[in-house]
Protein backbone atom coordinates (compact mmCIF):
# COMPACT_ATOMS: atom_id res chain seq x y z
CA UNK A 1 0.00 0.00 0.00
CA UNK A 2 1.47 3.38 -0.97
CA UNK A 3 1.19 6.53 1.12
CA UNK A 4 -1.09 8.19 -1.43
CA UNK A 5 -3.55 5.29 -1.50
CA UNK A 6 -3.73 5.24 2.27
CA UNK A 7 -4.44 8.97 2.43
CA UNK A 8 -7.21 8.71 -0.14
CA UNK A 9 -8.90 6.00 1.90
CA UNK A 10 -9.29 8.50 4.73
CA UNK A 11 -7.51 6.30 7.26
CA UNK A 12 -5.52 7.51 10.23
CA UNK A 13 -2.44 8.03 8.11
CA UNK A 14 0.17 7.82 10.82
CA UNK A 15 -1.12 4.45 12.07
CA UNK A 16 -2.05 2.73 8.85
CA UNK A 17 0.97 3.82 6.87
CA UNK A 18 3.13 2.22 9.49
CA UNK A 19 1.11 -0.96 9.85
CA UNK A 20 0.53 -1.44 6.13
CA UNK A 21 4.06 -0.95 4.96
CA UNK A 22 5.23 -4.43 5.75
CA UNK A 23 8.76 -3.18 6.42
CA UNK A 24 8.63 -2.96 10.21
CA UNK A 25 9.48 -5.73 12.69
CA UNK A 26 6.61 -8.15 12.99
CA UNK A 27 6.95 -8.77 16.72
CA UNK A 28 6.76 -6.48 19.74
CA UNK A 29 5.18 -3.08 20.26
CA UNK A 30 6.12 -0.35 19.55
CA UNK A 31 6.78 -0.46 15.81
CA UNK A 32 7.61 3.22 15.27
CA UNK A 33 9.08 6.05 17.29
CA UNK A 34 8.50 9.80 17.59
CA UNK A 35 10.83 12.18 19.43
CA UNK A 36 8.60 14.74 21.09
CA UNK A 37 9.10 18.36 22.11
CA UNK A 38 6.45 20.42 23.90
CA UNK A 39 5.84 24.10 24.57
CA UNK A 40 3.04 25.28 26.87
CA UNK A 41 1.32 28.41 25.54
CA UNK A 42 0.04 31.12 27.88
CA UNK A 43 -2.36 33.97 27.16
CA UNK A 44 -2.04 37.57 28.34
CA UNK A 45 -3.40 36.58 31.77
CA UNK A 46 -0.92 33.76 32.24
CA UNK A 47 -3.54 31.07 31.65
CA UNK A 48 -2.68 27.97 29.64
CA UNK A 49 -4.44 28.02 26.28
CA UNK A 50 -2.73 25.21 24.40
CA UNK A 51 0.31 23.03 23.81
CA UNK A 52 2.66 23.31 20.86
CA UNK A 53 4.06 19.95 19.85
CA UNK A 54 6.96 18.98 17.62
CA UNK A 55 7.00 15.41 16.33
CA UNK A 56 10.21 14.04 14.81
CA UNK A 57 9.47 10.70 13.17
CA UNK A 58 11.97 7.87 12.96
CA UNK A 59 14.07 7.44 9.83
CA UNK A 60 12.35 4.27 8.62
CA UNK A 61 8.90 5.83 8.68
CA UNK A 62 10.33 8.87 6.89
CA UNK A 63 11.87 6.65 4.22
CA UNK A 64 8.53 5.00 3.57
CA UNK A 65 6.74 8.35 3.37
CA UNK A 66 9.35 9.76 0.98
CA UNK A 67 8.60 6.99 -1.51
CA UNK A 68 5.06 8.29 -1.88
CA UNK A 69 5.98 11.80 -3.00
CA UNK A 70 8.06 13.34 -5.76
CA UNK A 71 10.46 15.18 -3.47
CA UNK A 72 13.22 15.76 -6.04
CA UNK A 73 11.03 17.76 -8.42
CA UNK A 74 10.50 20.58 -5.96
CA UNK A 75 7.12 19.43 -4.68
CA UNK A 76 8.43 18.48 -1.26
CA UNK A 77 6.88 21.36 0.69
CA UNK A 78 3.42 20.88 -0.84
CA UNK A 79 3.58 17.12 -0.33
CA UNK A 80 4.60 17.43 3.30
CA UNK A 81 1.95 20.07 3.96
CA UNK A 82 -0.68 17.83 2.41
CA UNK A 83 0.48 14.90 4.53
CA UNK A 84 0.36 17.04 7.70
CA UNK A 85 -3.15 18.20 6.85
CA UNK A 86 -4.33 14.63 6.38
CA UNK A 87 -2.67 13.35 9.54
CA UNK A 88 -4.07 16.18 11.65
CA UNK A 89 -7.54 15.84 10.17
CA UNK A 90 -7.65 12.16 11.08
CA UNK A 91 -5.94 12.67 14.44
CA UNK A 92 -8.71 15.12 15.39
CA UNK A 93 -10.99 12.22 16.32
CA UNK A 94 -8.26 11.01 18.68
CA UNK A 95 -7.57 14.43 20.24
CA UNK A 96 -4.24 14.49 18.40
CA UNK A 97 -2.99 11.72 20.71
CA UNK A 98 -3.09 14.37 23.45
CA UNK A 99 -4.76 13.92 26.83
CA UNK A 100 -5.11 17.05 28.98
CA UNK A 101 -6.39 16.89 32.54
CA UNK A 102 -7.33 19.71 34.92
CA UNK A 103 -8.03 18.52 38.46
CA UNK A 104 -8.27 15.02 36.95
CA UNK A 105 -11.03 16.07 34.55
CA UNK A 106 -10.53 15.86 30.80
CA UNK A 107 -10.03 19.21 29.05
CA UNK A 108 -11.76 19.66 25.69
CA UNK A 109 -9.52 20.48 22.76
CA UNK A 110 -10.18 22.64 19.72
CA UNK A 111 -9.21 21.94 16.10
CA UNK A 112 -5.59 22.49 15.12
CA UNK A 113 -5.19 25.37 12.66
CA UNK A 114 -1.49 26.20 13.10
CA UNK A 115 0.92 23.63 11.73
CA UNK A 116 3.95 23.06 9.49
CA UNK A 117 6.06 20.14 8.30
CA UNK A 118 9.47 19.59 6.73
CA UNK A 119 12.36 17.16 6.52
CA UNK A 120 15.11 17.63 9.10
CA UNK A 121 18.30 15.64 8.64
CA UNK A 122 16.42 13.01 6.72
CA UNK A 123 13.56 12.69 9.21
CA UNK A 124 9.98 13.89 8.93
CA UNK A 125 9.24 16.77 11.33
CA UNK A 126 5.82 18.20 12.12
CA UNK A 127 4.94 21.12 14.39
CA UNK A 128 1.40 22.01 15.42
CA UNK A 129 -0.50 23.75 18.21
CA UNK A 130 -3.30 21.96 20.08
CA UNK A 131 -5.60 24.69 21.47
CA UNK A 132 -7.72 24.25 24.60
CA UNK A 133 -11.45 24.94 24.40
CA UNK A 134 -11.19 26.92 27.65
CA UNK A 135 -8.13 28.63 29.19
CA UNK A 136 -6.83 26.89 32.32
CA UNK A 137 -5.35 28.70 35.33
CA UNK A 138 -2.51 26.38 36.32
CA UNK A 139 -2.02 28.28 39.58
CA UNK A 140 -5.46 27.16 40.74
CA UNK A 141 -5.90 23.79 39.04
CA UNK A 142 -3.65 20.75 38.77
CA UNK A 143 -2.97 20.71 35.06
CA UNK A 144 -1.19 17.94 33.21
CA UNK A 145 -0.96 16.50 29.72
CA UNK A 146 0.28 13.36 28.04
CA UNK A 147 0.99 12.66 24.36
CA UNK A 148 0.73 9.02 23.33
CA UNK A 149 -0.67 6.54 20.86
CA UNK A 150 -3.38 4.66 22.83
CA UNK A 151 -2.41 1.37 21.19
CA UNK A 152 1.35 1.85 21.82
CA UNK A 153 1.97 1.03 18.17
CA UNK A 154 4.01 4.24 18.17
CA UNK A 155 6.24 5.19 21.10
CA UNK A 156 6.20 8.95 21.75
CA UNK A 157 8.69 10.35 24.26
CA UNK A 158 10.59 13.53 24.96
CA UNK A 159 14.32 13.16 24.52
CA UNK A 160 16.20 12.35 27.69
CA UNK A 161 17.02 15.55 29.53
CA UNK A 162 14.58 17.62 27.48
CA UNK A 163 12.75 20.49 29.16
CA UNK A 164 9.20 21.61 28.39
CA UNK A 165 9.21 25.26 27.34
CA UNK A 166 6.68 28.03 27.99
CA UNK A 167 5.66 30.83 25.65
CA UNK A 168 3.76 33.92 26.72
CA UNK A 169 3.51 36.35 29.65
CA UNK A 170 4.41 35.09 33.16
CA UNK A 171 6.32 32.12 31.73
CA UNK A 172 8.95 32.55 34.44
CA UNK A 173 6.36 31.65 37.06
CA UNK A 174 5.66 28.22 35.59
CA UNK A 175 7.35 24.83 35.58
CA UNK A 176 6.51 21.61 33.77
CA UNK A 177 8.42 18.54 34.95
CA UNK A 178 8.16 15.42 32.79
CA UNK A 179 7.08 12.37 34.77
CA UNK A 180 8.41 9.21 33.06
CA UNK A 181 6.22 6.15 32.61
CA UNK A 182 6.54 3.28 35.05
CA UNK A 183 4.99 0.18 33.48
CA UNK A 184 5.10 -3.10 35.34
CA UNK A 185 7.26 -5.95 34.11
CA UNK A 186 4.09 -7.79 33.10
CA UNK A 187 2.97 -4.84 30.98
CA UNK A 188 6.33 -4.66 29.23
CA UNK A 189 6.18 -8.37 28.48
CA UNK A 190 2.65 -7.99 27.10
CA UNK A 191 3.75 -5.22 24.74
CA UNK A 192 6.73 -7.24 23.59
CA UNK A 193 4.48 -10.20 22.80
CA UNK A 194 2.10 -8.24 20.55
CA UNK A 195 2.72 -8.47 16.82
CA UNK A 196 1.88 -5.89 14.17
CA UNK A 197 -1.46 -7.49 13.28
CA UNK A 198 -2.69 -8.00 16.84
CA UNK A 199 -6.06 -6.58 17.85
CA UNK A 200 -5.33 -3.01 19.08
CA UNK A 201 -5.45 -2.51 22.84
CA UNK A 202 -6.45 1.11 23.39
CA UNK A 203 -5.45 0.98 27.05
CA UNK A 204 -1.83 -0.03 26.50
CA UNK A 205 -0.37 3.30 25.38
CA UNK A 206 -1.31 5.15 28.56
CA UNK A 207 0.85 2.75 30.58
CA UNK A 208 3.94 3.78 28.57
CA UNK A 209 3.14 7.49 28.40
CA UNK A 210 5.01 10.36 30.00
CA UNK A 211 2.93 12.95 31.81
CA UNK A 212 3.85 16.61 31.97
CA UNK A 213 2.71 18.37 35.13
CA UNK A 214 2.16 22.09 34.59
CA UNK A 215 2.43 24.29 37.68
CA UNK A 216 2.26 28.10 37.83
CA UNK A 217 2.49 30.52 40.73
Amino acid sequence: MTAIKCLKRGCLAIFLLLSGAGIFPVLAHPHAWIDLRSTVILNENGQVVGVEQQWLFDALYTLFIAEGFDIKSGGQKKALTRLAETNLRNLRAHDYFTEVLADNKKVSLETVTEYESELRNGRLWMRFVVPFATPIDASKKRLSFAVYDPTFYIEMLHLEGDVVDFRGPFSEKCTAPIVPPNPTAETVMLAQALDRDAQPDNTLGALFAERVEVRCQ
